[in-house]
């Protein structure tokens, strides 16, 4: 009988291939993205399941209690009248799902990135041990850093924007607005693709979270940055069609009024565009485990899988067998 792995708190997994194969592409990131989860089909199946669940209920929650307020404020505003005991209803409504939102991501992402590592590298582990093992404080610090990236950004933006407008003429300025959206879009994308990574690394790699895991993902996408821009860009434009889905079933909210069957057609679309949503946002941190694994692979690293105390990285019944 094999003697059980000592306990760690972190444990580096080499890929078997990572010094015979050399690195791939992207379309070859995007074929282990989709191959990944078959690997481990269980895991990932219950993983899908523990994100859609909380989040398909949370959108059904704020669809019954935040809906209606909101629609009996654009209304007043509408025939210019603002009720201030609504607004503060509204945001007293809206703290607690923004809240929950943001437990449900961060959750979210956490196990996701858990799951796509343990099927990618092919190691078998239970959902159970995958979450008694989490070390949950690295995603959650990394997730509030990764948050004030698009506010402060968007500052930015606005600012020289404005900047723009008073220095230039009205023609001009215009053609420099157009160009600095295009800019900053682009770089919005690439900045995303870095903080995904980063988020990925807090995840994976031991005592690293906040400001370094995210200065970590630099350095590991150094080479490979184009890369990284390309995965994130047709993930982008792969959530388009859902957010068209979003806004079809807040549309049809508005016109359908009272009407029972316009009320279950904006459920249910509301209904498919979360779950296509969840699908998608799982996809997205699949695919950039992928990348993160090709990117230790290029630097010459092993996997960290830092699972917290009292755990180690179970050893499967073929080695198991072979040991004993």
């Amino acid at each position: 009988m094999a003697e059980k792995a000592p306990f760690s708190s972190t444990t580096t997994t080499y890929l078997a291939s990572s010094t015979a194969t050399p690195s791939i592409n992207l379309i070859g990131i995007f074929r282990e993205a989709i191959k990944t989860p078959a690997r481990n089909g269980r895991l990932m199946l219950q993983t899908m399941l523990l994100l859609v669940s909380p989040c398909t209920l949370l959108v059904l929650l704020h669809h019954l209690f935040a809906a209606p307020l909101m629609e009996k404020i654009e209304d007043n505003y509408n025939n210019s009248m603002v009720h201030w005991e609504d607004l503060r209803a509204l945001l007293l409504i809206e703290a607690p799902f923004l809240l929950g939102f943001s437990v449900v991501s961060a959750f979210g992402i956490t196990i996701t990135i858990y799951a796509a590592a343990m099927s990618y590298t092919r190691r078998s582990v239970s959902l159970k041990d995958l979450l008694s093992s989490i070390q949950w404080k690295k995603p959650i610090i990394t997730s509030l850093y990764v948050s004030f990236i698009p506010i402060v950004y968007a500052i930015l933006v606005i600012g020289l924007i404005k900047s723009i407008n008073l220095i230039t003429k009205e023609d001009a300025g215009e053609a420099w607005r157009e160009l600095i959206a295009v800019m900053a879009a682009l770089l919005y994308i690439y900045l995303t693709s870095v903080s995904t990574l980063g988020l990925v690394v807090s995840v994976m790699d031991d005592e690293c979270y906040g400001a370094k895991a995210l200065e970590k993902a630099v350095k590991l996408s150094r080479g490979r940055k184009i890369q990284g821009f390309f995965l994130m860009l047709i993930l982008e434009l792969l959530s388009i069609p859902i957010y068209i889905l979003f806004y079809v079933a807040s549309s049809s909210d508005d016109d359908d009024g009272e009407d029972e069957v316009g009320a279950v057609t904006v459920l249910g679309f509301g209904f498919i565009a979360t779950i296509l949503f969840c699908l998608v946002n799982m996809f997205s941190y699949v695919v950039f485990s992928v990348f993160y694994s090709e990117c230790k692979k290029t630097s010459g690293e092993g996997i960290e899988m830092g699972m917290g105390h009292g755990y180690s990285l179970a050893p499967t019944k073929l080695q198991e067998k072979a040991e004993a």
